[in-house]
């Protein structure tokens, strides 16, 4: 089992900074799971909706979901609109 921290970022920081997830897969599909089952025990379904459209970084890589994340801390990113 690894602890992973997740930066929250845009409509994320409702959540604070960061929280911690522990994760038996680093792969970025398996974090975005577990992130989703944290989301839905925290009674943040509306979060979960935008976490299927958002993007997870590590420093200043964009990753996709079949990425191995290296180390111990992600960055989760929100869709972005505006002009």
């Amino acid at each position: 089992m690894t602890a992973l921290t997740v930066h929250c970022l845009g409509a994320f920081r409702d959540l604070g900074d960061s929280f911690t997830i522990d994760v038996d897969d680093v792969t970025v599909g398996a974090i975005r799971d577990e992130v989703s089952r944290h989301l839905l025990a925290l009674n943040r379904s509306d979060l979960d909706g935008v976490l299927k459209r958002s993007i997870f970084a590590e420093g200043d890589e964009l990753l996709k979901d079949h990425a191995t994340v290296s180390g111990s801390e992600i960055s989760l990113l929100p869709p972005v609109a505006g002009g």
